[in-house]
């Protein structure tokens, strides 16, 4: 998976069976973790990655792999970008891999109800299917929420929160599984929390609507109640990739440059050497933001102006293919003889279209029994045919479910022990035909 990934950032040829059996793995790793791990630096750090494949691949060339490495990922995978799937599934399979070396967070976009609404069940639901987003989120339920360097940086994916304590109130933790647990107590503000840049003081998160804000007064106590020098957290974008504040101590990190396609955001990460120095690596995105405001600007405006007139004949083409003549003079010279015109349904006329007949199936009751039969007999066996065309004849289903050799006839529903010996009765189950003087050929029954 990782291979088919990094070299053609898909998961195409992957059955559903597969990506299953990965996340039972990876649910077995998780259980036993803690909701705050232990991490000992050397380490790289990385903020949200939001479904961005390329951007993780390239910081990876950037930093290194483990199992040379030491990665911590401070959460949000998903949502937002187009990846989200390739991009968890190459994080749970490198946790497999270096179970040691690669350590996973988990961001408020780790969140069932979050990741319904983003982008992630959507993409799910495109590539595979909606059981799988729901596994998936079963895993993202068993990941740690924090996690400290060396007892000396203290990192989660949202902020700090009041209610700690010491560092028992993070160890001593249960992991937040069901979902109204992300959203009280510790959970939600290790997982939302964000600094308050106007005023010292911690209050509600208005921006969010969830959790709180905390100052540089917060920060300092909690440094000295937990004996730490730093605070690493992600969640918010910056311009510049990260963002020190309140005296150093609070470092925010986001590693999605060009977030969403719609920002001229850089992206960071951060190593952490063995004496904990801290180092910035930075990708820059390649167009400044006004470039790329010109670039929206110019696809609009083509997408705008780029309709055939009123007077164009091709304006009259059937909508359902969009096709010119054969012998057309007025192919377009940027879209070729066989490509799809860009024009919308609601502009153009439809001709030469009869309106469709609504079907009509009229089936005997004999065959809708039949049917009923078959569908129940078969019921739950995975069989990889489909029973929708409801048009077809009985002997022509018969032949699709391999019934109607002459030499063998299945029986769907087993007959009474005859009392003597009769003539094979129907195969559908029905009554055994009285025996007839004469020998009698019956074709099987067909209907159009």
């Amino acid at each position: 998976m990782i291979v088919r990934i990094e070299k053609f950032g898909t998961l195409e040829g992957f059955a559903d069976s597969d990506i299953h059996e990965m996340l039972k793995t990876m649910k077995e790793l998780l259980e036993p973790l803690p909701c705050l791990i232990e991490v000992v630096a050397p380490v790289i750090v990385f903020g949200d990655i939001h479904g961005q494949l390329s951007d993780l691949m390239e910081f990876t060339k950037e930093v290194g792999r483990p199992p040379d490495f030491q990665y911590l990922f401070l959460g949000d995978y998903v949502d937002r970008a187009s990846k989200s799937l390739e991009v968890v599934v190459w994080l749970f399979c490198m946790k497999i891999l270096y179970p040691k070396k690669v350590h996973l967070l988990r961001g408020n976009h780790e969140v069932r109800r979050v990741n319904a609404l983003y982008g992630f069940r959507e993409e799910m639901l495109r590539k595979r299917n909606g059981q799988l987003w729901k596994v998936f989120n079963d895993v993202f339920a068993e990941l740690p929420i924090c996690a400290s360097i060396n007892r000396k940086i203290l990192c989660m994916h949202g902020g700090i929160s009041p209610k700690i304590e010491s560092w028992l109130s993070l160890s001593e933790m249960s992991k937040p599984r069901i979902h109204g647990d992300c959203e009280s107590g510790i959970y939600v503000d290790l997982m939302w929390s964000d600094p308050n840049r106007k005023e010292d003081k911690c209050q509600f998160n208005v921006h969010r609507g969830i959790s709180s804000l905390f100052g540089k007064t917060a920060v300092e106590e909690l440094c000295a109640l937990l004996d730490i020098d730093m605070i690493i957290r992600a969640h918010e974008l910056k311009n510049r990739g990260h963002e020190f504040e309140f005296d150093n101590r609070l470092l925010t990190v986001f590693s999605a440059p060009y977030y969403s396609g719609h920002n001229s955001n850089s992206g960071s990460v951060v190593a952490i050497s063995q004496s904990l120095k801290v180092q910035i690596i930075t990708l820059k995105p390649k167009k400044g933001a006004d470039m790329m405001r010109l670039d929206k600007q110019t696809q609009h405006d083509f997408e705008k102006n780029f309709q055939p007139l009123d007077e164009d004949p091709l304006k009259t083409v059937t909508c359902k293919s969009n096709f010119p003549p054969a012998n057309s003079s007025h192919t377009s010279p940027i879209l070729g003889a066989y490509s799809m015109f860009a024009h919308e349904t609601k502009n153009c006329k439809k001709t030469n279209e009869a309106p469709l007949k609504p079907l009509v199936c009229v089936r005997p009751a004999e065959e809708n029994t039949a049917l009923a039969t078959i569908r129940k007999t078969m019921k739950g066996y995975g069989m990889a045919f489909s029973l929708k065309d409801e048009s077809m004849s009985l002997e022509s289903i018969r032949r699709k479910l391999g019934m109607s050799d002459t030499k063998e006839k299945i029986q769907l529903v087993p007959p009474p022990p005859p009392p003597v010996k009769t003539p094979s009765h129907d195969p559908l189950g029905g009554p055994p035909p009285p025996p007839p003087t004469p020998p009698v050929s019956r074709s099987p029954p067909h209907h159009a």
